[in-house]
């Protein structure tokens, strides 16, 4: 039923509405991508997103009180989140010889599995489960930790953790399958994109980190750049409202080059290997 109604709604818009000035905010960056499939919004798609709290910090103490290799995963314990992938992360830093810890917090149908696979794998050592807590716990912990780890697939439509890790100065390793990732981060400059599901890659992204910690500061700086000048809900806001005042006017509907508001390219699920 569902589906039959969301086929209804999109060809009442298709014939009631295409041609009209009617513009698409795409809270994913593979959004235009899929409208332009039914013939919609050609040209008239711009970045948007999810706009968490900015915290605003010093940067340099925000990344100097930060626990070296420490690894954070945060979400839901669910199989498109992959969780695993952390634990697997964990093992083999370990049977590398690697000095390391890795954080989970959440809770979810597939808790009491991985507990017991971290058991089983002998990482108690080094992996903790947290538990469920309020976000701005949440936050506190992603400041300390020096690496985020962002293992959802396609069914991650944006993904506010991304916003958020980056806003505490993380070093965040991401599958490219996640809808915030395309818009957020650019692989090797504020952060590590990963394939999506291939966790040998996800491994050795990790592994370069954890071999160069200045790296980890590096890309842990530039990410929390980026949400202080770009991605936050402040200039989000400011930037809708010229937006929307230019398109009224019909004046120049690419007032900016890039972020929230900017043209929303076309971008495949293949993206990251093309």
């Amino acid at each position: 039923m569902t589906c039959f109604v969301e086929v209804v709604a999109i060809a009442f818009f298709i014939c009631n509405f295409r041609k009209k000035r009617i513009y698409l905010l795409c809270a994913s960056g593979f959004s235009a991508a899929d409208y332009k499939k039914i013939g919609l919004f050609k040209n008239k798609a711009y970045k948007w997103g999810y706009f968490p709290k900015f915290n605003e910090y010093n940067c340099g103490e925000l990344l100097a009180k930060k626990a070296q290799n420490k690894l954070l995963w945060c979400g839901r314990f669910l199989s498109w989140k992959h969780p695993e992938y952390a634990l697997q992360v964990a093992e083999r830093l370990k049977n590398d010889g690697y000095n390391f810890s890795v954080d989970l917090i959440g809770m979810g149908p597939m808790e009491e599995e991985l507990k017991r696979s971290a058991k089983e794998k002998g990482l108690g050592e080094c992996v903790s489960f947290l538990g469920s807590m309020k976000p701005d716990a949440v936050r506190e912990n992603m400041d300390k930790a020096s690496i985020f780890m962002f293992t959802s697939n396609f069914e991650e439509g944006w993904g506010a953790v991304l916003n958020e890790a980056m806003n505490s100065g993380c070093a965040v390793v991401a599958s490219h399958a996640i809808g915030a990732v395309p818009y957020l981060l650019t692989n090797n400059e504020n952060g590590l994109v990963f394939e999506n599901e291939n966790v040998d890659d996800l491994y050795n992204k990790i592994k370069f980190l954890m071999d160069n910690p200045q790296e980890q500061k590096r890309l842990g700086e530039n990410a929390y750049k980026t949400i202080e000048k770009t991605w936050n809900p402040n200039i989000a806001a400011e930037r809708f409202l010229k937006l929307v005042q230019a398109l009224q006017k019909g004046e120049n509907q690419e007032l900016f080059l890039d972020g929230p508001c900017s043209k929303a390219e076309i971008i495949s699920n293949n993206w990251f290997g093309e």
